[in-house]
């Protein structure tokens, strides 16, 4: 991983395949309120067939921040090293991994910065319609129609006014505090599509396992070994985003993520990772609280 540090923080958003939901992403990143000089933009291109090269070749010609193009071919789903590449390449000092298909307020990039505080902290950003109904994502996709891409924090003024379209992860934060760290495993809700790391907490050893090759539990995986290190997890409302609606529900894909967790206890071999197999992530931790409260 390099040692040079050009900018206060690197955006590394994987794609395949989606252009216009990339489009959208690039779209919001560039209107950010952050100085253009201090963050830069690193597209990992996991083998598209699609005008995602021309996409990005136009925002890298009219774009004032540094956005970087980075193709590996197509050999399967190879997202665990898209984002390696990605990290390994960041000149950064903090590291945000985004998703392609979220767009991000104009201040999700600086307030990702700002909640860095303490030396040693994974962070995650809140995610407005990551959700796990298909009937929401029905209604956020009309919603989005009248989306300006340069000012998406008046339509999240509004998600909020009118109480709509929550983080999946909502309850959790009601359930027991915004303080995550009194999560029993707050891993387990630190998915990869909006969340931030300093470059050096990663160093040579917290990367992306290679090994999963099909959806879920990569991130997990991440997650958890940074937290057994003794990273801190912080929630941070400000670096918010929308989750634009696409495929299949979360829990569609969690159904057929349980190999991968199988292969993640293999690794961590943890009472939680054990109960992961077949729990879902974002109820681990009310499990283990029932569990708790019964033993």
């Amino acid at each position: 991983m390099r040692n040079n540090t050009r900018f206060k923080a690197t955006v590394v958003v994987p794609t395949y395949n989606r252009e216009k939901m990339l489009a959208k992403t690039l779209q919001s990143l560039v209107a950010s309120d952050m100085p253009a000089d201090a963050f830069e933009i690193i597209i990992v291109d996991d083998g598209s067939s699609d005008a995602t090269y021309e996409l990005v070749r136009t925002f890298i010609d009219t774009a004032d921040c540094q956005i970087r193009y980075i193709y590996q071919k197509d050999k399967g789903y190879r997202l665990a090293r898209a984002r390696n590449l990605g990290l390994e390449l960041a000149e950064g000092e903090i590291c945000i991994l985004l998703d392609c298909g979220v767009v991000v307020s104009q201040g999700c990039v600086r307030a990702h910065v700002e909640a860095h505080s303490s030396p040693s902290a994974l962070v995650i950003g809140y995610v407005f319609g990551f959700s796990n109904t298909g009937n929401e994502d029905e209604a956020l996709g009309r919603a989005l129609e009248t989306l300006d891409l340069d000012n998406v924090e008046a339509m999240l003024e509004r998600f909020r006014a009118e109480d709509r379209f929550a983080d999946m992860r909502e309850r959790t934060y009601r359930k027991f505090g915004e303080n995550l760290m009194d999560l029993p495993a707050p891993w387990a809700i630190s998915w990869g599509c909006n969340l931030s790391v300093r470059r050096e907490t990663l160093g040579e050893r917290f990367l992306y396992d290679e090994n999963y090759a099909t959806w879920g539990a990569e991130d997990l995986d991440f997650a958890l070994a940074l937290y057994l290190s003794g990273v801190e997890f912080k929630l941070s409302r400000d670096a918010s985003s929308i989750h634009i609606p696409h495929g299949k529900s979360h829990e569609v894909n969690s159904a057929s993520s349980r190999p991968n967790k199988i292969y993640l206890h293999g690794k961590f071999q943890r009472m939680e990772t054990e109960m992961l197999i077949d729990v879902q992530s974002f109820d681990l931790n009310d499990a283990l609280a029932d569990q708790r409260l019964t033993t």
